[in-house]
């Protein structure tokens, strides 16, 4: 999977398909532009918007490629999640402090279910310790006046992405892996 934080990055990528080695059969020199995964976000909640750009590994009319295709994310979209990162992170952040989950989101004004912050919440939890795994190789964990171990992880990540506004989406871009 790889992750790009801003247009020019999608762009430059987007240039050099032609001799990036695709994921899968590590071939070079078969990449082409396959249309786009859209879906809906918290910003446009009625408007499907372009979270991916979806790439094509071609295997027709004497190409050696494997016929598999993969996406070039950015970096502010989670996958399968409605939420933009940087709305995720608002409302994890607001969950650790407050210790209400269904106000948190509310804060968010979004038009998801009362339970889907409770859904989000679960992922997370189960996401813990593969993202406390991959930031331990960023920075070490800071002190953290609270025992709650979602705090502890969204310290570690703030630690570890300390100039971004969305910590999420600088996690994403940096080990071109989903936060959830």
């Amino acid at each position: 999977m790889h992750v790009c934080q801003s247009d020019e990055e999608f762009k430059a990528v987007l240039t050099r398909l032609k001799w990036m080695t695709c994921p899968h059969c590590k071939r070079a020199g078969y990449l082409i532009r396959h249309g786009y995964l859209r879906g809906f976000d918290d910003r446009h909640p009625r408007k499907k918007t372009v979270r991916a750009q979806r790439v094509y590994c071609s295997n027709r009319s004497r190409a050696d490629g494997c016929g598999r295709t993969f996406n070039i994310w950015w970096a502010d979209k989670v996958g399968r999640l409605f939420l933009t990162a940087q709305s995720l992170w608002a409302f994890l952040k607001k969950a650790v402090d407050t210790g209400n989950k269904r106000q948190a989101f509310r804060d968010l004004d979004c038009d998801l279910s009362d339970s889907a912050p409770y859904r989000i919440w679960r992922r997370f939890l189960k996401a813990r310790s593969a993202i406390r795994t991959a930031l331990i190789g960023l920075a070490k964990p800071p002190p953290c006046a609270s025992d709650q171990p979602g705090a502890q992880t969204l310290a570690h990540l703030q630690a570890a992405m300390p100039d971004h506004l969305s910590p999420i989406a600088a996690f994403q871009a940096k080990l071109h892996a989903f936060f959830l």
